[in-house]
Protein backbone atom coordinates (compact mmCIF):
# COMPACT_ATOMS: atom_id res chain seq x y z
CA UNK A 1 0.00 0.00 0.00
CA UNK A 2 1.17 3.79 -1.11
CA UNK A 3 3.15 5.62 2.07
CA UNK A 4 -0.63 8.18 1.33
CA UNK A 5 -2.69 5.46 2.47
CA UNK A 6 -0.50 4.92 5.50
CA UNK A 7 -0.61 8.18 6.26
CA UNK A 8 -4.59 8.29 6.05
CA UNK A 9 -5.19 4.83 8.34
CA UNK A 10 -2.71 6.87 10.45
CA UNK A 11 -4.81 10.16 10.71
CA UNK A 12 -8.22 8.35 10.78
CA UNK A 13 -6.68 6.43 14.19
CA UNK A 14 -5.68 9.62 15.14
CA UNK A 15 -9.00 11.93 14.77
CA UNK A 16 -11.05 8.52 16.14
CA UNK A 17 -8.21 8.76 19.56
CA UNK A 18 -9.81 12.54 19.94
CA UNK A 19 -13.13 11.96 19.55
CA UNK A 20 -12.64 9.31 22.65
CA UNK A 21 -12.91 10.49 25.86
CA UNK A 22 -9.52 10.35 27.91
CA UNK A 23 -12.44 6.98 30.26
CA UNK A 24 -12.47 4.82 26.88
CA UNK A 25 -8.95 5.87 25.88
CA UNK A 26 -7.83 4.34 29.11
CA UNK A 27 -9.69 1.19 28.34
CA UNK A 28 -8.30 0.67 24.62
CA UNK A 29 -4.80 -0.60 24.36
CA UNK A 30 -2.09 0.31 22.13
CA UNK A 31 -1.95 -3.26 20.74
CA UNK A 32 -6.30 -2.50 19.64
CA UNK A 33 -5.37 0.96 18.30
CA UNK A 34 -2.47 -0.72 16.17
CA UNK A 35 -5.10 -3.84 15.37
CA UNK A 36 -7.58 -0.98 13.78
CA UNK A 37 -5.27 0.75 12.36
CA UNK A 38 -4.19 -2.29 10.67
CA UNK A 39 -8.02 -2.81 9.81
CA UNK A 40 -8.39 0.44 8.06
CA UNK A 41 -5.42 0.13 5.96
CA UNK A 42 -6.57 -3.31 5.00
CA UNK A 43 -9.85 -1.47 4.25
CA UNK A 44 -8.23 1.65 2.09
CA UNK A 45 -6.11 -1.20 0.10
CA UNK A 46 -8.90 -3.13 -1.29
CA UNK A 47 -10.63 0.28 -2.08
CA UNK A 48 -8.01 1.21 -4.24
CA UNK A 49 -7.62 -2.63 -5.67
CA UNK A 50 -11.53 -2.20 -6.70
CA UNK A 51 -10.45 0.67 -8.18
CA UNK A 52 -7.66 -0.18 -10.34
CA UNK A 53 -10.07 -2.82 -11.34
CA UNK A 54 -12.56 -0.49 -12.22
CA UNK A 55 -10.33 1.92 -13.99
CA UNK A 56 -8.90 -1.32 -15.75
CA UNK A 57 -12.06 -2.69 -17.37
CA UNK A 58 -13.00 0.80 -18.15
CA UNK A 59 -10.14 0.81 -20.53
CA UNK A 60 -10.17 -2.36 -21.99
CA UNK A 61 -14.18 -1.43 -23.18
CA UNK A 62 -12.76 1.99 -24.44
CA UNK A 63 -9.97 0.15 -26.57
CA UNK A 64 -12.55 -2.58 -27.71
CA UNK A 65 -14.40 0.29 -29.26
CA UNK A 66 -11.90 2.11 -30.77
CA UNK A 67 -10.56 -1.12 -32.25
CA UNK A 68 -13.66 -2.33 -33.58
CA UNK A 69 -15.12 1.30 -34.61
CA UNK A 70 -16.43 1.22 -38.32
CA UNK A 71 -16.38 4.41 -40.01
CA UNK A 72 -18.39 3.24 -42.92
CA UNK A 73 -16.04 3.85 -45.41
Amino acid sequence: MSIENNQLADRVIIAFKNILSDDVKAHISDKEFHELNLIVREALSQQVSQTVEAVDDLSRQLRSKIDHQDIGL
